[in-house]
């Protein structure tokens, strides 16, 4: 577990801005004006400013856990849940947040998937898409954590474009729709920011990266203003979709991203919004790519004499099944919302508890010492 990393593996600091984002962003940034504005109504972009904040602070919170593991070998949850609980407590705990990680990739996956079905291709399969995108993942994840950092960095790079076009929208906005501000109670912006904290989970994989980061001491400025770049994102296309729908409207609309971009048009290019679903698989590739990574180490972790190369097909099978096992839209709001669920209770709950674990720990250690 202290075993040094050589640099030829290592990411460079830089990578604590980019990972941490495109983890962050993913189908939840075409839908969750609807959720944010069912309590708050035009003050939702307050909730989204909320939620932001309090991902700062658990951000915080994380990287003080990962900078005091790091005197005891390397500092990645894997090893911290086996030193602090032992051997077979350890890998419980590291299965049980595997499976959260596993839940990430299908839920990504099929729903993306559903909004192709819905908007572009009705008569689409799932084992014909899928199928093929597990192998891709494959390919990228056995060129090692480097190459995943390289796809995270095109996945920024590419989805520039389809945030900027947003602007065009704007002579159709009516920003009259915001007022009146402070208009809901403060528990109603509580509910709000509960029910759409899933768009800000993401970034806590950095408890599994962090030790393949050169200089890790370095990281901790990008990975806030990673958070706040996606907090900046967010609020924007939140006030956006507030002056562009009327409450009615946003409240019956379940992806209003994608039908804000489908009342963009310029000349000789019509269906602007298919062409930004089909750019949305690069969100899609680095998440579900930095899962499996994440994924088959743990499975080496657990049981050594597994290599990582042959942990992942057992994952990218599973992942497969998985996503065809889920029929219906019904069936993909659910998991979303189990995705959710367990995400705030991990986030919100057990990190803090495991960071007052861990201080308690080094505190009678020290004393018996």
């Amino acid at each position: 577990m202290s075993g040094t990393i050589s640099e030829t593996h290592q990411l460079g600091p830089m990578s604590g801005f980019f990972i941490p984002h495109t983890m962050q962003v993913g189908i939840g940034l075409l839908s969750y004006q609807q959720i944010a504005s069912h309590h708050s109504g035009q003050d939702a972009w307050l909730a989204i400013l909320i939620g932001g904040l309090a991902s700062l602070v658990l951000m915080w919170l994380i990287l003080r856990l990962l900078e005091n593991e790091r005197q005891y070998g390397r500092a990645d949850l894997f090893s911290m849940h086996r030193r602090l609980f032992g051997k077979w407590l350890g890998h419980t705990l590291n299965i049980v947040m595997m499976a959260h990680i596993f839940l990430f990739a299908v839920v990504f996956l099929r729903s993306y998937l559903e909004i192709l079905q819905v908007w572009i291709f009705p008569q689409l399969s799932l084992i014909s898409f899928s199928a093929p995108f597990c192998l891709l993942i494959w390919y990228i994840v056995k060129g090692g954590i480097r190459t995943v950092g390289g796809v995270c960095f095109l996945s920024f790079i590419y989805m520039i474009p389809v945030y900027l076009s947003t602007a065009f929208a704007v002579p159709q906005l009516h920003f009259s729709n915001l007022m009146p501000v402070f208009d809901h109670h403060p528990m109603s912006l509580l509910a709000s920011a509960y029910d759409t904290n899933g768009i800000f989970l993401g970034y806590e994989l950095i408890l599994y990266f962090y030790p393949f980061i050169k200089r890790p001491e370095l990281t901790g400025k990008f990975a806030f203003f990673s958070l706040l770049t996606t907090l900046y994102l967010y609020i924007i296309l939140m006030i956006v979709g507030i002056a562009f729908f009327s409450p009615g409207q946003l409240d019956v609309n379940i992806w209003p991203t994608v039908s804000l971009w489908k009342s963009i048009t310029f000349p000789l290019l019509e269906h602007v919004d298919m062409i930004h679903i089909v750019f949305i698989v690069w969100l899609l590739i680095p998440s579900v790519s930095m899962s499996a990574w994440i994924l088959s180490r743990g499975i080496k972790q657990i049981i050594p004499v597994f290599k990582q190369k042959y942990a992942l097909i057992p994952v990218l099978i599973a992942l497969t099944a998985c996503t065809m096992m889920i029929r219906n839209g019904q069936q993909v709001k659910w998991m979303n919302l189990l995705y959710d669920r367990t995400g705030f209770f991990i986030v919100y709950l057990y990190i803090p508890l495991l960071f007052l674990y861990q201080w308690l720990i080094s505190k009678v250690r020290r004393s018996s010492s």
